[in-house]
């Protein structure tokens, strides 16, 4: 209350304003099976490439390299960490970048050589959800 008379909070500019929705964590895995046609990077006429993927953790996600290939098969499994707005919308979740690098152990050039970069679109995988797989398991 105030000398003039109760409050009211909409009048104020910041309680006209809507909440942004916070963003919910999950957890994706993305099954990297193979590149096709690397660049070369080293001398020898073939890269050592490895499979780097953002994701809103703290700690790197990649690969394992493979030595001395431009068509490398890898079949991992690396697990990201992504918030997203809304879990069932796909149109809501940022797109997954892998950025393919060559693995330098050369005594003058330890960096690793960036090759190229996919982004792949949410809408464009096949997802299922947790709880849809849980659902799947219980009906076999």
């Amino acid at each position: 209350m105030t000398k003039d008379g109760p409050i009211v909070f909409k009048e104020f500019d910041a309680w006209k304003k809507k909440v942004p929705k916070r963003s919910n964590p999950v957890k994706i895995r993305a099954y990297i099976y193979q590149c096709r046609d690397l660049p070369a990077a080293d001398s020898n006429g073939t890269s050592d490439p490895f499979v780097k993927v953002w994701d809103v953790g703290t700690t790197i996600k990649k690969s394992n390299v493979v030595e001395d290939n431009c068509n490398p098969l890898f079949y991992e499994c690396i697990e990201l960490d992504y918030e997203v707005f809304d879990q069932n919308d796909l149109e809501s979740y940022p797109p997954f970048i892998f950025d393919i690098y060559d693995h330098d152990d050369d005594l003058f050039d330890s960096t690793p050589d960036f090759l190229c970069r996919a982004i792949v679109e949410p809408e464009a995988c096949a997802i299922i959800m947790q709880k849809d797989f849980e659902h799947c398991k219980e009906h076999n």
